[in-house]
């Protein structure tokens, strides 16, 4: 072998080492579990859905994820309440390669039937993981009688639409040259869709501190599920005005971040909040964007408190 060839072969042993000892360190692979609820497709999203108690719980992910992010989560809570935990409009098994539209009006209008169908006329606590908080917020806003609290974990806010450009451009190769060069973003996102098996081991090698099943469904979306909801539910969100307008209706709104996330800005929702009485913020030591994995005791802790 040349020298060339055993520098090349040595680099690539250390980078499978480092990969492999971060994975094996991260709290999320290690502590994430599959959920054993069973699936069914409702209307334009495929849910999870389990338990049978008087209230309920919506479990909302996050932008290039699927419901399976809060893994063993949604059993334990199945065991006081009703949950429902989709795969958003255009993600995971949720993915229609024959759909244009992923707009903020598609994806509520796909999460009003699958609450009705699935949730009836329960009261409803509705979780949500990083651009699932958009979501969150947006769906408890049309339907303020309906919801007791809203908890959103990594929620991405900033003070602007340009901060909030500049800190997601950091986050991936797909986030930044959809900012930067939409038309290559294109480009790469049509050969993820060409070769969703391969893209998916590729997500998952790039994402260590992930488990790996949920690595691989980074791949299962299309470009127009990705660039829509990527503007209006990161973007375009109205934080402020949506936390002002639950605030008003007395729906409850706890904000979490760890606080290794690069995700969102604690300190930019706490001066949102600062004159609202039912809006909360806290972060939790030692955690990152991982968090709903990697502490998948959080949320039940959070929904238990009164």
């Amino acid at each position: 072998m040349s020298r060339l060839g055993r520098a090349a072969a040595g680099a690539g042993a250390d980078a499978a080492a480092a990969w492999t000892i971060a994975h094996h360190r991260s709290p999320a692979v290690r502590n994430w579990r599959r959920s054993r609820l069973s699936g069914e497709r409702v209307g334009r999203l495929w849910c999870r859905s389990g338990g049978d108690g008087e209230s309920g719980a919506l479990l909302l992910h996050g932008l290039v994820a699927t419901g399976d992010v809060f893994g063993d989560t949604a059993d334990a809570l199945a065991t006081e309440c009703r949950v429902v935990v989709p795969d958003l409009l255009g993600f995971g098994r949720s993915l229609d390669e024959g759909e244009s539209d992923f707009g903020t009006e598609a994806h509520l209008a796909a999460l009003d039937l699958a609450v009705s169908e699935l949730l009836g006329d329960r009261p409803i606590d509705v979780v949500a993981h990083s651009m699932g908080s958009a979501l969150a917020l947006r769906w408890a806003d049309r339907h303020p009688e309906r919801v007791h609290r809203v908890v959103c974990i990594g929620a991405p806010m900033w003070s602007s639409s340009s901060k909030a450009a500049e800190r997601i451009a950091a986050t991936s190769t797909l986030a930044r040259l959809s900012i930067t060069d939409q038309r290559l973003a294109h480009r790469l996102c049509q050969f993820n869709c060409e070769h969703r098996t391969a893209s998916g081991w590729l997500s998952a090698a790039v994402a260590p501190r992930w488990p790996i099943p949920i690595g691989r469904q980074a791949s299962l979306h299309t470009w127009g599920a990705y660039q829509q909801t990527l503007n209006e539910q990161v973007f375009q969100t109205p934080w402020s005005e949506l936390l002002t307008r639950l605030d008003a209706a007395e729906v409850a709104v706890h904000l979490v971040w760890g606080d290794r996330d690069p995700v969102g800005d604690p300190a930019v929702a706490a001066e949102a909040g600062e004159n609202l009485r039912h809006v909360s913020v806290s972060t939790v030591p030692g955690a990152d964007h991982t968090l709903p994995a990697a502490r998948p005791g959080l949320i039940v802790d959070l929904l238990q408190r009164r």
